[in-house]
């Protein structure tokens, strides 16, 4: 967007009242101090205009946030940078910010009135703690730059945003014995069905969706076939599980389920099952990802927690049922029960 520079309505009134009364003191006095100081306001608002142009690529705001993720209920630091490259001039600005968590839907906004100081400008902190799980984005949403007198408004100079993922707690004290009595009816170890030995591939073959990794086409068998082709890798030993994650209307509802997850899902990793993982996605279709490894387990649960998991209630199950009838799965769940096993 190229930089637009305005009249200040409240600047340029402000200063024709004080210039009106200058020059009515000048009539009725005839100073010639007065008339010098006419001189000088006018001389001093273009040399303000032409300052404020002058520097307009020299001007940004940006926001800042933690690298990589954080714990839920951890507080972590917001800053809001101004940031003035020139050398001689300072500029005064309003910066209008705003955070939201992706995942509840929960944001704020708050506008700063800063000084932004030559050679370098000014910088803001402040703490956020997210209650909930999510991918917290902030960004600067307006950003205006006035002259000395306030007179001239710069509109249109680089703004910047940033984002941090808040991720679900998670105590790694539960011990793999005590993994299937979080799910209720899910069958024991010995009773779970393993891969036969006569035939085990590394992996099958399956139509592209949407998500899939570019690395997993299938490129020969998709120029043959006129469709995407991908390579499902399948874990050696046990037989894949089927996971729904039943997102509904409640932050704190959801913040548990999403909690319940990452335990199930981690553990359920480590003792060598391959995940099927379903969830409610954007425009209300059910998403699916395959998972063998911890890596991609996380990849997932960063892509569920950047998009809106505020849904019905049961969605996610009743698509479960239409889409892939017959299929068992596992119910994450909150409370005693981390799931229940659904046959």
């Amino acid at each position: 967007m190229g930089r637009k520079l305005r009249l200040s309505v409240k600047g340029t009134l402000c200063f024709l009242i004080l210039f009106g009364l200058t020059l009515w003191a000048w009539s009725f006095f005839r100073s010639y101090l007065l008339f010098l100081a006419m001189i000088l306001m006018v001389g001093s608002v273009l040399a303000s205009f032409f300052l404020l142009w002058f520097h307009r690529g020299n001007l940004q705001a940006q926001v800042l946030l933690p690298s990589g993720r954080v714990g839920r209920d951890t507080p972590f630091q917001l800053c809001v940078r101004a940031y003035n490259a020139g050398k001689l001039v300072g500029f005064t600005a309003d910066i209008t910010y705003s955070w939201k968590n992706m995942f509840t839907g929960f944001g704020e906004s708050k506008k700063e009135h800063v000084w932004m100081k030559p050679a370098g400008g000014n910088e803001s902190k402040g703490i956020l703690n997210s209650r909930y799980a999510g991918r917290v984005e902030a960004c600067v949403e307006e950003f205006v730059v006035y002259d000395f007198f306030h007179i001239f408004c710069l509109r249109g100079c680089e703004k910047g945003s940033a984002s941090v993922t808040v991720w679900p707690g998670f105590s790694d004290g539960e011990e793999q014995e005590e993994l299937f009595s979080s799910v209720e009816g899910f069958p024991k170890e010995n009773e779970s069905k393993k891969r036969g030995t006569d035939y085990n591939p590394d992996y099958e073959i399956r139509e592209y969706v949407p998500g899939d990794e570019l690395k997993t086409i299938h490129w020969k068998l998709s120029a043959k076939q006129s469709k995407l082709m991908v390579r499902e890798r399948l874990a050696s030993g046990r037989e894949k599980i089927n996971v729904v994650l039943p997102l509904g209307e409640e932050r704190a509802e959801n913040d548990g389920l999403m909690e319940a997850l990452y335990g199930l899902g981690r553990l359920l990793l480590q003792k060598e099952y391959p995940v099927q993982l379903f969830w409610m996605g954007q425009e209300q279709r059910l998403q699916t990802r395959f998972i063998a490894e911890i890596g991609e387990f996380e990849n997932a649960l960063g892509e569920i927690l950047s998009t809106s998991g505020i849904h019905q209630s049961g969605l996610a199950e009743e698509q479960m049922r239409v889409e892939h009838p017959g299929e068992s799965y596992i119910l994450i769940q909150t409370g005693a029960y981390k799931g229940a096993y659904i046959q």
